[in-house]
């Protein structure tokens, strides 16, 4: 059986973490460890994780989500890391079920299921991961998140082969995670909620623009390393659908007027790969057009236009 290191980071979480480990708690597959990275939190959130059992390591200074997470997965002695943020939960049967999923799969490196969000927002995420055997999903992990962190499970070689989570980055970095992950390794998924997600506004997430610019920024260095690594084929094909995202996504913010996210994909423009100086420049002028007259202008017909598909009909990323 494969032995399972749970790894959580948390700032400032001392009244709600506690949740978090009742649910490592109550599985009915207990893991070999739980770790909590303090992030130099300020309210007690080390003490708290003590009192329930957690290893805890205490950071001196605070370096964010992926650096609190990478310093788990060090640490950690288990074979897999099941990661959990400090403001979500589990169903009982969380570790049971992914875990087992690696375990019937020896050539997976990572396994996911489905996510119940609560709080700010409700429904059921299941990412993009499809269903049957493990697969290469680069092309997935590219256009979208492609599966819930705290009900994902991923070996910690696989992790560590590629580094883990980037420190330099304080948003979206789970993304930036898949993506590269993705390059490498087999991905499966159960449709099966396991997880509970909470949504709530002080999370990062909650600056919509921020949070999409560094989802550009990840695909567009994607495409770079995969260009000098040789694989032109896939560079190509991930060039075709970033500029059916960007053409999307730049029209979303026109319709939306969504104006900082305008100026920010204009400002990207030059790096989407063979992007056409015809269609920067038209954007580029629209993204100067007084505000006050962008209502006329919207009117007109040859502003408008119809909406396209983002290539392999993925669903986009929500406002």
């Amino acid at each position: 059986m494969i032995s399972i290191s749970v790894v959580i980071p948390a700032f400032n979480r001392a009244g709600i973490i506690g949740e978090a480990l009742s649910s490592v708690h109550a599985q009915t597959r207990s893991p070999l460890e739980t770790i909590v990275v303090d992030d130099a939190s300020t309210d007690g959130t080390a003490d708290v994780a003590e009192r329930e059992g957690a290893r805890v390591i205490r950071l001196e200074r605070n370096r964010g989500a992926a650096g609190a997470r990478n310093e788990g997965i060090r640490a950690a002695v288990g074979e897999a890391i099941a990661l959990l943020d400090s403001d979500d939960y589990w169903e009982p049967h969380h570790l049971a079920t992914v875990v087992s999923l690696l375990e019937q799969n020896p050539d997976a490196s990572a396994a996911g299921s489905a996510v119940r969000m609560v709080g700010a927002r409700t429904g059921v995420w299941k990412g993009r991961i499809p269903e049957g055997p493990p697969a290469i999903v680069v092309r997935e992990a590219f256009q979208d998140w492609l599966t819930p962190t705290s009900t994902t499970v991923v070996r910690r070689d696989a992790l560590l082969a590629i580094g883990g989570y980037d420190e330099s980055e304080r948003c979206s970095e789970d993304f930036d995670l898949w993506l590269r992950l993705a390059r490498r390794f087999r991905f499966l998924a159960s449709r099966e909620i396991t997880g509970n997600w909470r949504l709530h506004d002080g999370q990062v997430s909650t600056n919509a623009e921020r949070q999409w610019y560094a989802l550009y920024r990840f695909r567009i260095r994607a495409i770079q390393d995969i260009t000098r690594e040789g694989n032109l084929v896939l560079a190509n094909e991930l060039s075709q659908i970033l500029r059916a995202l960007w053409a999307d996504d730049v029209q979303a913010a026109w319709d939306k007027e969504r104006t900082v996210w305008l100026k920010q994909l204009v400002s990207l423009a030059s790096l989407v790969p063979r992007l056409s100086s015809g269609q920067r420049l038209r954007w580029e002028l629209r993204s100067r057009i007084p505000e006050e007259a962008r209502p006329m202008c919207r009117a007109m017909p040859q502003i408008a236009r119809p909406s396209r598909k983002a290539v392999s009909g993925g669903t986009r990323l929500k406002s």
